[in-house]
């Protein structure tokens, strides 16, 4: 940089004329700099305006579900036993609801004891023991912990918190509180001694508690106890017995609820079962496969086919809404087993999918289409069957004779190769194929090298009809009742036929094979469907053999339902063992180590169930489960709160006696009216911003202001003059044009429901208009009869009425218009070379543009600088000049003096 003198011998304000000098390369520099800061100041815009539409994209997501429009109310007849409500699943009416019980934590208020405070030791309460061992059992998990004779009052609370207990140590009242953290009775607690000195310390604690004087809590130790045969030496084989009865117990548990739950579904399903033959006998003389085949495509008959099979089967294709690559409709069948999208195949000009079962399906051909309402078919549909032959490139023979050859895979495994001659080579150990019959030193041995792709022959479907069209044949003359009466049943001894049983064996009773077999042969074989009745009823003879008093398919559920009782009676009983039982190999190391300890454990607990103390001024609640009664049927919970059929149920207190609680659920009407208010406020909301960015006045001459042009204005000057160019820098702008247009589209289009169509006016929402709106607000929509809206209040709500005559055509409307809006907006959001994803501006290239400013403004700066330093040399250069002049001239005055 060049020495800057500032006119200390001509005189001249050297910075200012230097200023001067350079003003058309600052001036230059001042245009980026404000061209950057009009460019930031419209990336801000942007993102504040796309921050709105995203959250309006996001929210409007849920809104294309009916779901989000499928609001329940409830109502209870009694808030203070209970509140309810309701999810989108609960069914309209009214229930009945009992609250036999809440949920309790189980909690235990100690015995006074003489620690003045929570320093106390156990020492100084009269402990003399050593190590005091005491097992804390919380939600089926025992923990323990170890107490000593300095442990204080303030370490036994520390110590049980630790294990997951509520603990506190009242010095006031000189007792413990203890709770359970849960509600329930598989979350309450229990306190023993793990030896003696655990048993002594929970004695002098006060919270040693015993069995209840009523009999429903036992003797802490004598479950364990029980099991001991200390005396004689057979703990380990009691605790085995133990053992085999709860796993015995616990698989007929399962096997009872099993058998009882297929009664219970074969009563349903051979009523349907016997409708459905009935249907079958009655309306029908054509083909049964062919009807049932065809009832189980259900609306998809509109886009189908259905072919007969050499075996007299029937196989089913069906237009589906994807495309191939060329944007032609694909063929699969209805029940999913031929889809695939993703593999082509082409011969003779013909694009073919690929099936799960190798069938190539031609999809090129406009003309294989389905026209008109009855989806005639208007050609036969194609397609390429692959065979398991798969075409490899080898090389065969050696050195100059070595020549690539393709092979072709035949057979379930690659171990032999045929050529196009006709000659078969099988691989060998060496891993090359040899001619059949040639050595295995052949010269003519080959290596792959790559695998090519399917080869496959062509075949056609010759006996394809409409399946719409082949229904309307078999079903001509049956009531639309009936038919659907049918269809209901059909699908329900589907459901039935095609489960599995995951708990039962083949051989055990009540199948699901031997209950269908059963019914079957009572239609077949005793008169129809009066055979079925008489097999679930037990009057026919398909029910002799059985033991059961009630020969009856419910009898058989109660006998069940009763010996599964007993069955966990016994699981309940041994539950001691469960964790033994959960090992599976009983001569596993890991078996013997956990059932050495376990009696290790019921031994001890012996000694301490005849000489532990206890306090019998302590006080312990066990824990209880909430129990309710809903329309008839019990359900108990370890917490007040079910979720049951879409109800939530929150149980507060016990209801008297028979007494019942009312609960009725409705379409929440006003919910659903909110629902779409808020949609509308919120989408008005931006596009009235929109609006008015693009409608702003224009700044004119306005430009960002300098720093020299700031010092001579206000700050709330500066702040007004800066705004007013803000306001307009989306003004007229293409790209906020085309988003909003999109969002206008989308909300304006007509949506068509059961054949007639339906815009917003239908539903008495519409926009103001030109005339009528204020500034900037015509796009925006107004409801009809909305109390909060001055413009349409007086106006009839057709809205609600719409949505309590038919709330469903009001949701379904509502989810297209949701879905358009939606997708309106998503096609605008997507990536491209400008634009990031989800942004309806291109950020990308005004970053760019931005970074772009930066580089120019420091361009200019550094022309400034070099052309500044320039003039100051210069400048220099004469101020030395000038200094050397003005000596001389002083040196020449001086001989004249």
């Amino acid at each position: 940089m060049a020495i800057r003198l500032s006119g200390m011998n001509s005189g001249l304000d050297t910075d200012s004329i230097v200023k001067a000098l350079v003003s058309g390369y600052t001036t230059k520099k001042e245009k980026y700099e404000k061209a950057q800061t009009k460019l930031g100041w419209k990336q801000e815009s942007w993102k504040s305006l796309n921050t709105k539409v995203y959250s309006m994209y996001s929210n409007i997501s849920n809104l294309r579900f009916s779901s989000a429009y499928n609001l329940k109310k409830t109502s209870v007849s009694d808030m203070t036993k209970a509140t309810v409500t309701a999810s989108s699943t609960a069914p309209n009416g009214t229930q009945s609801l009992k609250i036999k019980e809440t949920a309790k934590a189980g909690s235990l208020t100690g015995a006074q004891i003489n620690a003045s405070s929570s320093t106390t030791t156990l020492a100084q309460l009269g402990y003399t023991g050593g190590d005091a061992q005491i097992n804390v059992n919380t939600g089926g998990t025992t923990k323990t912990i170890t107490l000593s004779a300095t442990s204080t009052m303030s370490d036994v609370e520390k110590q049980l918190k630790e294990t997951g207990l509520n603990a506190s140590y009242d010095s006031n009242y000189k007792r413990f509180y203890i709770s359970s953290k849960d509600t329930g009775v598989e979350n309450d607690f229990t306190l023993t001694g793990a030896n003696a000195a655990g048993a002594s310390a929970l004695y002098k604690l006060g919270i040693a508690v015993g069995a209840s004087a009523d009999g429903t809590r036992p003797n802490p130790y004598g479950e364990y106890a029980g099991l001991s045969g200390k005396n004689n030496g057979n703990t380990q084989q009691n605790i085995e017995d133990a053992r085999n009865a709860y796993v015995t117990a616990a698989d007929n548990v399962a096997k009872y609820n099993a058998q009882s739950s297929n009664l219970l579904n074969a009563i349903t399903y051979g009523n349907a079962y016997a409708d459905v033959q009935d249907f079958y006998a009655a309306h029908s003389s054509a083909d049964k496969t062919k009807l049932e085949t065809l009832a189980k495509l259900g609306s998809g008959r509109d886009s189908a086919v259905i072919m007969k099979n050499s075996d007299d089967s029937y196989t089913t294709y069906s237009l589906t809404t994807a495309k191939d690559a060329k944007g032609n409709a694909v063929y699969k069948s209805v029940d999913g087993k031929y889809i695939s999208a993703e593999e082509t195949y082409t011969a003779d000009g013909k694009t073919y999918k690929k099936d799960s079962d190798g069938n190539y399906i031609n999809v090129a051909d406009e003309t294989d289409k389905y026209s008109g309402d009855t989806a005639k078919l208007t050609k036969n549909v194609a397609y390429h069957e692959v065979t398991e032959k798969i075409s490899y490139t080898s090389t065969t023979g050696e050195g100059d004779d070595a020549k690539e050859v393709s092979y072709t895979k035949v057979g379930d495994t690659d171990e032999k190769l045929q050529d196009a001659d006709g000659k078969v080579y099988t691989k060998r150990a060496d891993g090359k194929y040899y001619a059949d019959g040639e050595p295995d030193d052949s010269k003519n041995g080959i290596t792959i090298k790559s695998k090519a792709d399917y080869t496959s022959k062509e075949a056609s479907l010759t006996n394809a009809e409409a399946a719409n069209t082949a229904y309307t044949a078999l079903t001509n003359g049956i009531s639309e009742a009936d038919l659907n009466t049918y269809t209901a049943n059909l699908s329900t001894v589907t459901a039935f036929e095609s489960s599995e049983d995951t708990v039962l064996k083949k051989d055990d009773d009540y199948t699901i094979s031997k209950l269908t077999e059963a019914v079957h042969s009572a239609y077949a074989d005793n008169g129809g469907k009066a055979g079925v009745q008489a097999l679930i009823s037990g009057t026919g003879a398909y029910a002799s053999g059985s033991d059961a008093a009630d020969n009856s398919y419910a009898g058989r559920v109660s006998a069940l339902t009763t010996a599964a009782q007993t069955a966990q009676e016994t699981v309940d009983k041994n539950s001691i063992v469960k964790d033994l039982a959960a090992i599976k190999d009983t001569n596993s190391e890991e078996y013997k180590a956990a059932l050495s300890k376990l009696a290790d454990e019921v031994d001890a607990a012996y000694d301490l169930s005849s000489s532990a103390q206890y306090n019998t001024d302590a006080s312990k609640i066990d824990g209880k489960d909430a129990e309710i009664e809903l329309n008839g049927v019990k359900y108990t919970g370890a917490s007040n709160s079910f979720n049951i059929n879409g109800l939530n149920i929150t149980a507060l207190s016990k209801t008297s006696g028979n007494d019942e609680i009312s609960i009725t659920t409705a379409t929440d009407t006003q919910g659903i009216y909110d629902k779409i208010k808020d949609f509308l406020t919120e989408y008005n909301n931006v596009i009235n911003e929109m609006t008015k960015l693009y409608n702003a006045a224009s700044a004119g001459s306005y430009e960002p202001l300098t720093d020299d042009e700031k010092e001579n204005m206000s700050d709330k000057e500066i702040e007004k003059w800066e705004q007013k160019i803000k306001d307009s820098l989306l003004k007229n702008d293409t790209t906020l044009s085309g988003v909003m247009t999109a969002m206008q589209s989308a909300m304006s289009s007509a949506v068509e429901i059961n054949g007639k169509k339906y815009s917003f006016s239908s539903f008495g929402i519409h926009t103001l208009g030109y005339l009528n709106a204020a500034d900037n607000e015509q796009n925006a929509y107004h409801i009809d009869g909305d109390e909060d809206d001055t413009n349409t209040s007086g106006n009839t709500d057709k809205l609600m009425a719409a949505i309590n005559n038919d709330p469903d055509n009001v949701m379904t409307f509502m989810q297209q218009i949701s879905n358009n809006l939606y997708k309106a907006i998503g096609d605008k959001m997507s990536s491209t070379s400008l634009s990031s994803a989800f942004t309806i501006y291109n950020d990308k290239q005004m970053s760019t543009e931005y970074s772009n400013y930066t580089k120019l403004i420091k361009e200019w700066e550094t022309k400034i600088s070099d052309k500044e330093d320039y003039y100051y040399k210069k400048f220099s250069a004469m101020e030395s000049s000038l200094a050397k002049l003005n000596s001389t001239q002083s040196s020449l005055s001086s001989y004249f003096s």
